[in-house]
């Protein structure tokens, strides 16, 4: 197997199998979700199987957003905020300090019920009121649920882009790469549907129609560079970023789509870990 040629066997081995495999096959089949439970089962340990969900979130948010804008990532600098070129990587450099530095033992500032409250407040407001299951088996590691809840504060609440676009994005990240039964699609439609948006399924089909990679107008290319950011972000071009500024979105605006498409298809990827080994205790209990 090539996880244990790399040097990884046992647990180790299994919690990279499981990372990659999430990352990987999403959406996924029947197939995978009975893997990725089979190998949660022999792993055996609720918190670590979230610590890891925790990662594989981190790196699949901050990856998606440095292919989709070109940022060069040096982990060690984003680490230690030493000074980087543009304002674009001292963004990313704030996001990934605000969510947690995976060089230490991060300590929650708040508890699990406080900011499942701020999530279910948040989430509220947007038109679904109640929360996936999700957020409150990550509410098992304070530390985890406190970098995802800061992003998704972040995002929304100082978002500039304008708010369809914003949850269009959401739908297209959740639809393409969503489990079935999802309760991310399930919440994000009732965002869709309260603002009289297409779902994530219509929404996921206009994105993906063959032809040109950006529309002629603003909320066909922003559909297309959702999908694009959730799929494959390392193949958008430079011309469908300038031809997105030739329509009128900032540079900072694209940054807020680019961390709202990113952020949710890192959840959506995440989701089916949770759904498949929610009932394995932590070792704390």
């Amino acid at each position: 197997m090539r996880v244990e040629r790399a040097g990884c066997s046992g647990r180790d081995g299994l919690l990279v199998a499981l990372a990659a495999h999430a990352t990987i096959a999403s959406p996924l089949d029947q197939l995978d979700v009975d893997w990725i439970a089979s190998a949660a089962a022999r792993i055996g340990d609720g918190d670590l199987l979230r610590e890891t969900a925790g990662v594989v979130f981190t790196f699949n948010t901050v990856n998606r957003i440095a292919d989709a804008r070109r940022v060069q990532l040096e982990y060690r600098f984003l680490r230690e905020l030493k000074p980087i070129k543009g304002w674009l990587e001292r963004r990313l450099a704030s996001l990934t300090s605000l969510a947690y530095d995976l060089s230490y033992q991060h300590q929650p500032r708040r508890s699990s019920a406080e900011m499942l409250d701020r999530l279910g407040g948040l989430f509220g407001r947007l038109g679904a009121p109640v929360m996936p299951d999700l957020f409150p088996w990550l509410s098992g590691s304070p530390a985890v649920l406190e970098g995802i809840l800061e992003m998704i504060e972040v995002n929304f609440t100082s978002a500039g882009v304008r708010l369809d676009l914003l949850k269009e994005a959401l739908g297209i990240a959740v639809g393409s790469r969503g489990m079935a039964g999802s309760g991310l699609r399930t919440m994000v439609d009732q965002w869709l549907s309260r603002a009289s948006l297409p779902d994530s399924t219509t929404l996921g089909t206009l994105a993906s129609l063959p032809g040109p990679p950006s529309g002629t107008d603003l909320v066909t290319a922003c559909r297309r560079y959702a999908w694009r950011v959730a799929n494959a972000a390392y193949t958008i071009t430079d011309e469908q970023i300038h031809h997105l500024s030739a329509l009128g979105l900032s540079d900072a605006e694209l940054f807020d789509l680019t961390l709202a498409t990113s952020v949710f298809t890192a959840l959506a990827i995440v989701e089916p870990i949770g759904a498949a080994v929610a009932t394995i205790p932590s070792t704390a209990a």
